[in-house]
C-alpha cells in the first residue's frame, strides 16, 4: 500500500515531463492516463517474467506459450486479490480492446498464423479468468463485453486448470535450494520519452516485480532492464537471462490512453508477444 501511495503522490511530479497532448488533460485525467499506462505495462512485465519461469524452471506448456504467459500474467494479478491489482487487470483488458483498434490486428491475413491471439482475443481471456474466478465479483465486466452466461460458466473451468496448474507447480519448487538472484537497472533516455522513463522509475513497478522473483528457486541470476529499444515492445532473452522492457512501451500506453480517454465503453475490435527464441516479444 506504500508503494502504490509513493507512486501516486508522485503524479505532479511526473506530470512536468508529460507529452504535449497529456497538458490538455484535467489532472485526474493525467492520473488516469499514467494508472492505465502502468497496470498495462505490469500486466506484460508478468508475461514476460512468465516467458522466464517457462525457460528457466523448465515448465512445461501445452499449447501456445504466448496464450500461457498471458494466462499466467493474468494468474498472478487474480491471486493478488487487491483492488490494484483488480484494477490492473480491467486496464489491460481495456488496453487491449484500443490496441486491437490502433494496430488493426486481425486486418491481416498473417494475424491469423502468428503466436499470438489476436488483441481482442487477449482482452476477452483475461476477463473469462477473472469471472471464471470470481462469479459474483466480475460477472458485471463479463457482461459489458458481452460474454454469454454459457461461456462466463465454461470460464470457471478454465480458471481452475490453470490455478491447479500453478498451484502445483509453484508448491512443488517452494522448498529448493536459494533464493534468485535479480537485479534492476535503467538506461539512459531523453528527449520525448522523459515523460515515460520517469513515469516508468516512479511507478517502482521493475523493483517490485523483481522482489517477488527473489523469493523463487531460479537456478541463474536474472536482470531487469529498462532502456530505449527503438519500437514500443517488451523481451525476454534467454540467452542473457534478462528482462527488457522498453520506454517506448510505457509511451504507447500513455498515447493509447490519450487517444481513447473519451470512450466510456470498450470498443469490440495494437500488439502481440515467442516460445524459447534468443528474444522473445511480447
Amino acid at each position: 500500500m506504500r508503494r502504490l501511495f509513493r507512486f501516486f503522490s508522485a503524479l505532479l511530479l511526473v506530470c512536468l515531463a508529460l507529452p504535449a497532448g497529456a497538458q490538455e488533460m484535467t489532472k485526474t485525467q493525467r492520473a488516469e492516463m499514467l494508472r492505465f499506462a502502468h497496470n498495462n505495462s505490469l500486466f506484460v512485465l508478468y508475461h514476460e517474467v512468465a516467458h522466464l519461469l517457462f525457460d528457466q524452471l523448465e515448465l512445461p506448456v501445452l499449447g501456445r506459450e504466448e496464450d500461457a504467459a498471458d494466462n499466467v500474467a493474468t494468474w498472478i494479478l487474480l491471486n493478488k486479490n487487491t483492488p490494484a491489482s483488480r484494477q490492473a487487470l480491467i486496464d489491460a483488458a481495456q488496453g487491449w480492446f484500443y490496441s486491437g483498434v490502433a494496430y488493426n490486428s486481425g486486418g491481416y491475413e498473417s494475424d491469423f498464423a502468428a503466436g499470438y491471439s489476436l488483441d481482442k482475443q487477449r482482452a476477452y481471456q483475461i476477463v473469462c479468468l477473472m469471472v471464471g474466478k470470481d462469479r459474483a465479483a466480475f460477472r458485471p465486466l463479463a457482461n459489458k463485453y458481452e460474454i454469454l452466461p454459457d461461456r462466463q460458466d465454461s470460464c470457471g473451468l478454465d480458471y481452475e486448470m490453470i490455478d491447479r496448474s500453478w498451484t502445483g507447480l509453484f508448491a512443488a519448487r517452494q522448498a529448493i535450494e536459494k533464493p534468485a538472484t535479480i537485479t534492476v537497472s535503467y538506461r539512459h533516455a531523453s528527449g520525448k520519452l522523459r515523460g515515460a522513463v520517469d513515469a516508468l522509475r516512479r511507478s517502482g513497478m521493475l523493483e517490485n516485480v523483481a522482489e517477488e522473483l527473489r523469493a523463487l528457486p531460479l537456478p541463474r541470476p536474472v536482470r531487469f532492464t529498462a532502456r530505449r529499444c527503438g519500437e514500443a515492445n517488451a523481451f525476454y532473452d534467454s540467452d542473457a537471462i534478462e528482462v527488457i522492457f522498453c520506454y517506448e512501451l510505457m509511451q504507447d500506453y500513455m498515447d493509447l490512453y490519450a487517444d481513447n480517454r473519451s470512450a466510456e465503453e470498450p470498443v469490440p475490435e495494437r500488439r502481440a508477444g515467442s516460445g524459447r527464441s534468443k528474444i522473445d516479444a511480447f
